[in-house]
């Protein structure tokens, strides 16, 4: 008895020392930045398996135009203003988490975190532009600044709202999701297929970055 006793208490103390199981451990996620370092860290929304918003009607994909729009914003920040950028993103085969895409921007060290999207409504005749915030203290303030940006779209812009997206809350820096215009929108459509709107939504998107950064 006095034997099975000792080895009864030695599993006991084997166990408690054990490391936990896999299920009890916390998933870790290793992200990269695809640059050395970044300044800016956009991130088109969608991608991959998950195409976002379509029109089939005018043959538009949310996730291609997205993609497209923030290779826009990339250059006009490169070549305008100097500003290091990274893409989280330069494919429409690749398939990101939102969670992963603010870890991305954490590997870059940015100062600034960007989703770009495009929305979407039964009704077509909805059209409006609306950025969006995930920690108030971190995000609100740019997410004010680039609201005002939107303004140049000329189309009506909400008042910023919360948001509790994976990115947002992951990334560590100031961050902001930006729906640009409705892709379910006919005028909207027409634009976009003409490559006309892409270009006045980066430009909306770089002036509120650009003015983020002439405040300090």
């Amino acid at each position: 008895m006095g034997m099975r006793r000792y080895i009864f208490i030695a599993f006991i103390v084997i166990g408690l020392l054990a490391p936990p199981t896999l299920a009890q451990q916390t998933p870790v996620t290793d992200s990269t930045c695809p640059v050395s370092t970044a300044q800016v860290v956009l991130d088109p929304g969608h991608g991959g398996d998950d195409p976002g918003a379509v029109n089939e009607s005018f043959g538009l994909t949310e996730a291609e135009e997205n993609l497209t729009i923030a290779q826009q914003v990339a250059s006009i920040l490169q070549l305008d203003h100097g500003l290091t950028v990274a893409l989280t993103r330069v494919d429409n085969a690749t398939t990101l988490g939102n969670s992963a895409r603010g870890a991305i921007a954490n590997a870059c060290h940015a100062s600034l975190y960007v989703s770009i999207h495009l929305n979407a409504a039964d009704d077509t005749s909805a059209d409006y532009a609306q950025s969006f915030w995930g920690e108030k203290e971190k995000d609100l303030a740019f997410s004010l600044i680039m609201n005002a940006s939107l303004a140049t779209l000329g189309i009506r812009v909400n008042d910023v709202d919360r948001f509790d997206n994976g990115g947002l809350l992951r990334a560590r820096m100031p961050s902001v999701l930006v729906e640009g215009v409705f892709l379910t929108s006919p005028v909207e459509a027409l634009l976009l297929k003409a490559q006309i709107r892409q270009t006045a939504i980066a430009q909306a998107i770089a002036a509120g970055i650009a003015a983020w950064f002439a405040r300090w």
